[in-house]
């Protein structure tokens, strides 16, 4: 390999290390989602370099870049799943892949070389929103969600939802890339131009961040509040069903409430699946729901949310869901559900619903029976929970309503909004965080709970098996958080709301526009690209 050639080599992996480091800062280290504004800038040189030099195979560099990424930003997964990381990682940086290749090659065919920018924002934002609507799913690293730790930054999240965050960064970080561009060649260019440029990018970054430090400090919350209880019980999620006895575990669960409970509390609530076995059609025959009951008669006026393992039966000879399984006389369902009852021993439950890949779910077994048997070969699970048709709320004893997000729910902004909208006046997420260790994971997820209490303006409170507990403001500061790895319980004044925002009201707007665009924008390229080869024929 001849000096030139080496020395273009080392600056290609210069500049992936620089883009993998720059995107993977924010979801790792607090307050530094500004980062994520110039991100991309080294990205942008390495596709030019690579379409300069005429490099064959350049997908493979843009492919190292973004599996770098996915693996400093969330390689805990292996914590839980080592064959399920690998394809975690691998696939979601193959789909971010595919996006930079089809911008690549938009850029070699267009005449007009920032539309290809435009289309590739187009075509990334569009990525996103599809992305939090299908099975195979796992939007933990939407650009947006780099912001989780400068909340103050992004309180127009309220208008947006978190692809609103997407759109910022990459439109931000095209213009620096072309305000830097003539350095990056060592050319000149129109002092008009680059002023043009300089203000742009000034205004783009300027005007959000001010206008959310603004509405930071001019928000209010209503002074209507309840007193709320979250339950840290600390066991360890790899021995859940094996450490202790069900009962004994519903006694110390029990026994930490108790410490802190008061004739005011309203609501306790407890982590995802902490209980398990109960039939939705009989009820009582759990002997948590017993012990649930004679706890609630002797609190009158408090509710209950309590995650626990349910069943639903099916008295059918067909197969009635996708997701039913055999027993017997009967088919049966598995629901990872929220349950929420008080003294009279009302209760309703909400399950579910978006379900980890590989896990919870096999993606698309309808259509691929088979696909079970595989998965579970490797670790995965053999069958799919079941879930509901849409997010529902549930009403307490008080009048006021939960919306719960079970375990990674909490990430789907534009799925866990449709709770506030059905009249949810505060939000809850139950989860089980412990499966990753003592790793970045459980505080990423922690820090997202914040961007949904900015999306819908409710107070969050976030419960733990272990990992955070906590209870965040409307604004998504954190007032209460307890430690990795200990028994903890919080009491708390929660203040409802019940004014929906324009994200609630309308949804994720900016993914649903740009999933619009995408397909006519696709075959524009596309005709683009017939045209210029037919010329070139020609001459």
């Amino acid at each position: 390999m001849n000096t030139s050639r080496r020395k273009l080599k080392v600056k290609i992996w210069i500049l992936i290390l620089s883009y993998a480091i720059l995107t993977s800062l924010p979801f790792l280290v607090p307050h530094l989602g500004p980062l994520s504004l110039i991100a991309f800038v080294p990205l942008f040189y390495l596709e030019k370099i690579c379409t300069d030099n005429n490099i064959k195979y350049a997908w493979w560099y843009y492919y190292a870049a973004f599996l770098l990424f996915n693996i400093v930003s969330t390689f805990w997964i292996w914590f839980v799943s080592a064959i399920g990381c690998v394809a975690a990682l691998l696939l979601n940086a193959l789909q971010m892949t595919v996006i930079f290749a089809l911008f690549h090659w938009s850029r070699k065919r267009l005449k007009t070389k920032w539309l290809s920018y435009v289309f590739f924002i187009i075509t990334w934002i569009a990525w996103e929103h599809v992305y939090f609507n299908i099975e195979l799913s796992w939007p933990w690293l939407v650009l947006g969600n780099s912001f989780a730790t400068s909340t103050k930054l992004v309180q127009w999240y309220e208008l947006t939802g978190t692809l609103g965050g997407s759109l910022w960064i990459l439109l931000v970080n095209v213009l620096i890339y072309f305000l830097l561009l003539p350095s990056f060649e060592r050319s000149s260019r129109k002092k008009k131009e680059t002023v043009a440029i300089s203000a742009a990018v000034l205004l783009l970054i300027v005007v959000p961040v001010a206008g959310s430090l603004c509405r930071y400090s001019s928000y209010r919350e209503t002074e209507d509040s309840i007193e709320a209880v979250a339950v840290q019980p600390n066991i360890d999620p790899f021995k859940k069903y094996g450490i202790l006895p069900q009962n004994q575990l519903d006694d110390n669960l029990i026994a930490q409430i108790e410490s802190v409970i008061t004739p005011q509390t309203r609501y306790v609530i407890t982590p995802e699946t902490f209980s398990y076995g109960m039939v939705l059609d009989n009820p009582a025959s759990s002997e948590s729901f017993r012990k649930y009951k004679h706890f609630l008669a002797e609190h009158p006026g408090t509710n209950l949310l309590v995650g626990i393992l349910t069943y639903g039966r099916y008295f059918s000879t067909e197969k009635p869901t996708p997701s039913a399984r055999p027993n017997g006389q009967f088919w049966y369902d598995a629901y990872n559900s929220a349950v929420l009852m008080d003294e009279s021993m009302v209760y309703e439950y909400y399950h579910k619903s978006k379900l980890v890949p590989g896990v919870e779910i096999i993606p698309y077994q309808q259509y691929i029976p088979f696909l079970g048997e595989i998965v579970s070969k490797f670790g995965g699970s053999s069958g799919s929970y079941g879930t509901q048709d849409d997010m529902t709320v549930l009403t307490g004893n008080d009048g006021n309503k939960v919306g719960a997000m079970i375990c990674y729910e909490s990430i789907y902004g534009e799925y866990s909004r449709r709770a506030a909208k059905k009249g949810a006046t505060f939000m809850a997420v139950m989860t089980n965080d412990g499966w990753w260790g003592d790793t970045p994971g459980y505080r990423q997820h922690f820090r997202y709970a914040s961007l949904r209490a900015i999306e819908m303006r409710r107070d969050v409170v976030h419960v733990a098996n272990t990992g955070i507990s906590g209870h965040i403001n409307q604004r998504g500061d954190v007032l209460q958080r307890t430690q990795w790895w200990v028994p903890a319980v919080l009491k708390m004044d929660v203040n409802v709301n019940s004014k929906l925002t324009p994200f609630v009201k309308y949804g994720d707007i900016v993914g649903l526009v740009a999933a619009y665009l995408f397909l006519p924008a696709l075959l524009a390229m596309i005709v683009v690209s017939i045209i210029g080869k037919k010329r070139k024929l020609r001459s």
